[in-house]
């Protein structure tokens, strides 16, 4: 560690003892809302922010003001804003906060300089296409000095990509990546000004990565271990008083970089735990520290740089909740966003519904002249006003396929994609609105046709189809582990965490749950 301190100290002589200091500075500045707000400067939102604090602890205490701050991000996987079903104040991430954080950085003075990772959208397909044009677009809106290609952005379509990357500003275009030769569009790396200090990044897309890519003739990847052998001089030409690498990739991979090319003061990386751990770590035979982002942009990691020898470096993992006010210019590209997708249709963006492989769908209100209390009971719930739920938002998500998918009848709420049966539109498909029987039963139009008299079958048919739709709760079934008795993850509770998943519904308790929805088969 003394080592690693001299040869820092060497190299960046305003730094001072920057490594050596870094991992004692974080244990003492780590602590979990931007401070201005904390200390009064929103009056009119202090129970809200101190709702966010008890959740998430404070930040930034006792921080000076620093020369500039690095702000890290990564991984956003397609969360522009978090889903809000489970309440907004239950939850992190979103462009919306991210820009309201680096506008107060900037507006106290702070000099953010922020570096993004890659990793804007988890999907394929013509929404997530979209989805990337509009994550990239709000990076570049909020001032982003450096952002880099993810796995999944590079598995979008070429032509989406370079439609894309043409319409970018090309004096303020953001894109760097040492190994990704994407039509020319993206630097080596690049230097950024700031405190009145030279900071030279670069980035990769790592190994692994580049292996899933392989056979992409249109996308130049190359080794990354030889593209930095390449970039390293002309970065080091630069004389630069603090030097960054982006991996886009996983920790190991990073680690094993920052060791190879002891350069780079500080390896920023994707691919680790969903929440980024409290503090940097030294990287054991490097000069480097790793910063980890975590996944889904909930989190932010801001690093402030000091000219003071003693406390050169501070670290702060910055949970993007309620604290933050939503950002307008934010909202208005959300919005935007929503409309291209009202606009596109669910025809334009390639979902025009397959076959249910088991039946069709008839819709709640045949259910309930025979299922009259269970139907009650539905009514009262909030999964029959599901749908209703997206039309009241702002912007309203009611042509959104990733909302919809568990807030309609007759979709896959996981894969995101309508049954030829299902929702359409609230004027084509009336019956189909709501969190509807059939998505937790199964299509039942079939077993509907012949309890109608539609359809003449025998009794040993009707019993079948009846058996298919029925559902039956197993003894002590729950999915809350660690509980005397173990709870069991039946059919039920895995049709339930079908929507109420983690991302969606993180405090689901089946347990707790079920009696506010409890209902029986036909009276």
């Amino acid at each position: 560690m003394e080592f690693m301190a001299e040869h820092f100290r060497k190299r960046h002589p305003f730094l001072g003892l920057s490594v050596l200091v870094l991992a004692v500075v974080i244990g003492i500045a780590f602590s979990s809302g931007i401070r201005s707000a904390e200390h009064g400067k929103f009056p009119d939102r202090a129970a809200e922010i101190a709702d966010a604090i008890k959740k998430n602890d404070r930040i930034f205490v006792d921080w000076p003001k620093p020369e500039f701050t690095l702000v890290f991000s990564g991984d956003t996987d397609g969360y522009l804003e978090p889903c809000g079903c489970a309440g907004l104040d239950n939850q992190k991430g979103g462009m919306k906060r991210r820009h309201t954080f680096l506008k107060q950085l900037a507006a106290d003075g702070w000099n953010p300089v922020a570096l993004d990772m890659g990793g804007e959208v988890r999907r394929t397909g013509s929404q997530a296409e979209m989805k990337y044009r509009y994550a990239l677009r709000s990076l570049i809106d909020m001032g982003y000095a450096v952002v880099t290609f993810g796995l999944k952005d590079l598995q979008l379509s070429s032509e989406a990509i370079l439609f894309v990357l043409a319409n970018l500003d090309p004096d303020n275009n953001p894109l760097v990546s040492a190994n990704v030769d994407l039509f020319g569009m993206a630097q080596p790396f690049k230097i950024v000004d700031a405190g009145g200090k030279k900071i030279g990044v670069t980035a990769v897309l790592g190994a692994k990565a580049r292996t899933l890519l392989e056979g992409n003739e249109e996308i130049a990847i190359l080794d990354p271990v030889e593209s930095l052998r390449d970039v390293i001089p002309q970065l080091e030409a630069q004389n630069c008083d603090l030097n960054v690498l982006l991996v886009h990739g996983e920790p190991d991979e990073a680690t094993e970089l920052a060791r190879q090319f002891p350069v780079f003061d500080l390896v920023g990386t994707t691919g680790g735990a969903e929440t980024p751990p409290p503090r940097s770590r030294p990287i054991e035979g490097a000069n480097s520290y790793l910063i980890e982002t975590g996944q889904k942009g909930q989190y932010v990691i801001a690093l402030g740089v000091y000219d003071d020898p003693e406390y050169p470096l501070r670290y702060q993992r910055v949970p993007l909740d309620h604290r933050f006010e939503d950002s307008p210019a934010m909202q208005e590209l959300l919005v935007e966003y929503q409309k291209e997708l009202e606009t596109t249709t669910l025809a334009g963006l390639g979902l025009t519904g397959i076959r249910h492989p088991e039946d069709s769908f008839a819709g709640s209100a045949a259910c309930a002249d025979c299922h009259t209390e269970a139907t009650e009971v539905f009514l009262n719930t909030p999964h029959a006003h599901a749908t209703e739920t997206l039309v009241n938002l702002d912007p309203p998500r009611q042509f959104d396929p990733e909302c919809l998918s568990c807030h309609v009848t007759g979709w896959n709420p996981q894969e995101y994609f309508p049954y030829e049966s299902g929702f359409v539109g609230l004027k084509q498909t009336p019956l189909m609105t709501g969190n509807g029987c059939e998505n937790c039963h199964g299509p039942a139009a079939a077993h509907v046709a012949a309890e109608s008299g539609e359809e003449t079958l025998s009794d040993e048919e009707i019993e079948s189809l009846r058996a298919a739709l029925r559902m039956k709760i197993v003894e002590n079934e729950g999915n809350i582990s660690g509980q005397t008795p173990p709870q069991v993850v039946g059919a039920v509770v895995n049709k339930c965490l079908e929507c109420h998943d983690l991302d969606n519904s993180p405090d689901f308790d089946f347990q707790e749950y079920w009696p506010q929805v409890e209902h029986y088969g036909k009276e």
